[in-house]
């Protein structure tokens, strides 16, 4: 009997290897895959049926029962259930007077791998070998205990009978077939383990914009993370990615550096860093970030291995800062020329108006136009400040500010109508301020003496480019109109000298038309 059971055991040892070809598929966890798995825990134990020691008509043994436990451990509840019901199937069609013994002995079989199975936590692969032993052990004593399912005196005949054998290869037997199993499920789990692994490595360095790569110098040979060629700025193309390719994308100032950093990692054997910039398949320039680790063999350097990170956000950034910090320091150098040549106009403009004082009165007025002429001057500067661009100055919006200023601060009891038509005309602040001032002394002259009889009045302004080369200033009023033995080349009022100072600074033309009011034409390029 014992020889015969062996065999029976062999038989179920050499099977069970066919599960390790569905395990090998079985990546998903579906459904399916269970059911499949149970399908062939059926199969492998009707085939134990097969071969079997009979005692008596209608009772015979055979390995099923370790074929079950296995189902229950191994293969969980749906295999379970499956492999069951085609055993128990097979069994009744068997017939005979062992039949609700032999149906008792398989579920009590699978239902001894479930528990075991549930009491590692559904890792029946970490198990090990005297665990397994356990199982058999226990799978075993339930199935002789199944036995006691037969008329009492056949129970005890059979027990006594084939106890010792049973006990003696089965419990075995679902040790080396566990030990099989179990050798799959812990590739299986390894493999998922590794693919996990690979997966979040790639997602965290595509988070990262990193890639990892490894060159063999004896074979002059390349592998590298699936993330690497992004970094490198190569498309996802269909054809496979070369070496070659990676070296091509580096920017052809920058190709040297690839040999000097391996010459320097080998005399060194220490780790090195190198910076890169990358040309993409757009032809968009990167910056790459590598860090180079040597793999020494009998003190020779064989391998390199690194990491490449994509810097250009950084490096474009870094730049963007270092000239944020150029573009300050020059401001600020501008903004102490500025003020101190500032300072200097008011200082000249103080001289020339200390001048024209001989009563309280003219004082009093003096310290009027004065005020104008540095709310003019202050405002280029709040203008420019306020902009993004520190060096030019919007011009339309400076030219309404100042004469909605000026027509608010008059203490003229007149309704004046303005009509300001005004281009988008951008101004360096070394024509802004001039021109500023120009406005400011025409439209202040304009104010006090244009319109003496009268309760009304209307003054034009014009500003707009003739050309890419020259700028038009237009200033007039329908007044009274320039009295006309003025010589515009000496005027002899201080606001008529101080607008061709000004207009003298910007090399500019002044025309005066004298016709049904004044008109100022000033024509000067547009670029010193």
């Amino acid at each position: 009997m014992i020889v015969q059971l062996i065999y029976n055991a062999a038989l179920l040892i050499a099977l069970s290897s066919l599960y390790g070809v569905i395990v090998h598929y079985r990546r998903d966890g579906s459904i399916g895959n269970k059911l499949l798995t149970g399908l062939l825990f059926g199969i492998i134990s009707v085939a134990g049926m097969n071969l079997t020691v009979h005692l008596q008509p209608g009772i015979f043994y055979d390995g099923r029962s370790i074929v079950l436990v296995l189902a229950g451990l191994f293969g969980g509840g749906y295999a379970s259930l499956v492999s069951v019901v085609i055993s128990a199937a097979y069994r009744v069609m068997a017939g005979g007077a062992g039949t609700i013994a032999g149906i008792a002995t398989i579920i009590s079989s699978a239902g001894t791998g479930l528990i075991f199975r549930r009491l590692w936590h559904n890792e029946p692969y970490k198990m090990g070998p005297w665990a397994l032993l356990g199982v058999g052990v226990a799978a075993h004593i339930l199935m002789l205990a199944s036995q006691l399912l037969l008329p009492w005196e056949v129970a005890l005949n059979t027990i006594s009978h084939i106890w010792k054998p049973v006990m003696a290869v089965f419990p075995v037997a679902t040790l080396l077939m566990g030990l099989l199993l179990e050798n799959e499920e812990r590739r299986v789990a390894m493999e998922k383990r590794l693919r996990e692994s690979e997966a979040s490595l790639h997602i965290a360095q595509e988070i990262a914009r990193m890639g990892s790569w490894e060159y063999d110098l004896k074979r002059d040979k390349a592998v590298w993370s699936e993330n690497t060629p992004l970094v490198f700025g190569l498309s996802r193309q269909s054809e496979p990615v070369k070496y070659k390719d990676f070296i091509h994308a580096v920017h052809p100032e920058d190709k040297h550096l690839i040999m000097s950093t391996v010459e320097n990692i080998k005399m060194k054997k220490s780790p090195v860093e190198v910076e890169l910039r990358i040309v993409d398949f757009n032809q968009n320039l990167h910056y790459v970030h590598n860090k180079l680790i040597p793999v020494l063999e009998n003190g020779e350097v064989v391998t390199i291995k690194g990491v490449s990170i994509d810097v250009t956000d950084h490096k474009t950034a870094d730049i963007r800062l270092k000239n944020n910090l150029k573009e300050k320091e020059i401001l600020l150098k501008e903004i102490h020329h500025r003020v101190k040549n500032n300072l200097n106009v008011i200082i000249s403009l103080l001289n020339m108006q200390q001048r024209c004082i001989r009563t309280k009165e003219d004082a009093l007025k003096a310290f009027d136009e004065i005020r104008n002429r540095i709310f003019s001057m202050s405002l280029v500067h709040a203008k420019l400040y306020k902009s993004d661009d520190f060096s030019r100055i919007d011009m339309k919006d400076y030219i309404e500010t100042i004469i909605r200023h000026y027509l608010e601060a008059s203490t003229l009891k007149k309704q004046i109508q303005t009509d300001i038509q005004v281009d988008a005309v951008y101004l360096d602040i070394n024509k802004a301020i001039p021109c500023g001032l120009i406005i400011n002394e025409l439209v202040t002259n304009i104010l006090k003496h244009a319109f003496p009889n009268r309760n009304k009045g209307k003054i034009h302004i014009l500003f707009r480019a003739l050309d890419k080369a020259k700028l038009e200033l237009v200033i007039g009023d329908d007044g009274i109109g320039l009295n006309r033995d003025i010589n515009i080349s000496e005027p002899g009022s201080l606001g008529l000298r101080i607008v061709q100072l000004l207009i003298d600074q910007i090399q500019g033309k002044l025309e005066i038309f004298n016709e049904k009011g004044t008109v100022f034409r000033i024509i000067f390029p547009k670029e010193s």
